[in-house]
């Protein structure tokens, strides 16, 4: 299981990179601010990591490590 975490977090890395340079800097407005639209791919791979560490401690939890 730990070699998995290890290939999903570098995966959301890579992800997160390529969100990063592939968009270009266009801006949106979000609650009255601008906000550049490379952030939103990124927040959103970010909630899939968090949540990916947050399965791996339950489960290590659940197993009593």
């Amino acid at each position: 299981m730990n070699k998995r975490f290890r290939v999903a977090m570098v995966l959301y890395a890579v992800l997160g990179v390529l969100a990063w340079y592939t968009l270009g800097d266009d801006a949106i407005i979000v609650l009255h601010r601008q906000v550049e639209l490379r952030w939103i791919p990124l927040l959103l791979i970010a909630s899939f990591a968090l949540r990916t560490v947050l399965a791996m401690k339950a489960e290590k939890i659940r197993r009593g490590e």
